[in-house]
């Protein structure tokens, strides 16, 4: 289960902060874009279980995802990830949930054609924001 890794590893982080910085987490923001297709709720599931005995017990936990933004680097267009891999079977989908930079060579620019591609928004995984009390 790459949830439950992922998960242990933003606590492991978080805690990190607390114990350089010192203080209290008041909250945190862990951000998941739309590109690593995890479960949000999941993931929320199981920081609420995993921070329970910790320093971040009582923490607010906010979770969000971000919608993919990926731009034609040959027509400069913009795109979402539903344009991109709706025309893909689901094993070109699966390659690309694990590998995103795989895009280009599944996938073509609904608008000029090509496969030349640059992912702004939405990769990848990373806590947005961590709220001390100190």
């Amino acid at each position: 289960m790459h949830e439950l890794t992922l998960v242990e590893g933003i606590i492991s982080y978080i805690l990190d902060i607390v114990h350089e910085k010192g203080g209290h987490v008041v909250s945190f923001k862990v951000v998941i874009g739309e590109f690593a297709q995890f479960d949000k709720n999941l993931i929320k599931d199981l920081l609420l279980e995993l921070v329970k005995g910790t320093e971040l017990e009582n923490s607010k936990v906010m979770v969000e995802i971000e919608k993919a933004v990926v731009t034609c680097l040959c027509c400069n267009s913009k795109w979402g990830m539903d344009e991109l891999l709706k025309p893909l079977n689901n094993d070109q989908r699966e390659m690309i949930h694990f590998l995103p930079e795989l895009l280009n060579s599944f996938s073509r620019c609904p608008n000029c054609g090509k496969s030349c591609f640059e992912i702004e928004k939405g990769r990848s995984v990373r806590v947005a924001e961590v709220k001390l009390n100190v």
